[in-house]
């Protein structure tokens, strides 16, 4: 293995609340940086090169890897994560225990694993316990 310096700033907007044992990477070939008013809760991860928006709202847990870029007002819920190199658009709710593995382009509601909108996870949900109901699962 070939070590690569993290020779870059986190740059930390105004207002930023970072809680505990939170961990913020220095960027490699970008400077990771979070927006203003951003509140972050204790015990999360985030990656080299990572750009959060402003008014972000990140719960316990949640890890956020390398390189990904968060518009602004995203909410991830606890223990939720994101990918290396993925965008994820403004106004964004991730659910508890999400994780996002694709790009999300629109507003609004997700959820699971992979996270898809929140209406057609509910549904899937419902299918497989009715499914294995039938099924004697």
């Amino acid at each position: 293995m070939v070590k690569k310096p993290q020779l870059l700033y986190a740059k930390i907007g105004n207002h930023v609340e970072i809680g505990a044992n939170t961990c913020v990477d220095r960027g490699s070939w970008r400077d990771t940086t979070i927006g203003d008013h951003t509140k972050i809760d204790n015990l999360v991860q985030i990656g080299h090169n990572v750009v959060i928006g402003q008014c972000c709202m990140i719960c316990g847990q949640a890890g956020i890897a390398g390189s990904a870029t968060l518009g602004d007002y995203v909410v991830m819920g606890g223990r939720s994560g994101i990918k290396d190199h993925v965008s994820v658009a403004s106004k964004v709710r991730l659910a508890v225990s999400s994780i996002v593995i694709t790009n999300i382009a629109d507003p609004g509601d997700y959820a699971g694993f992979p996270a898809v909108p929140a209406n057609k996870w509910r549904k899937s949900v419902i299918a497989f316990r009715r499914l294995s109901k039938h099924n004697n699962l």
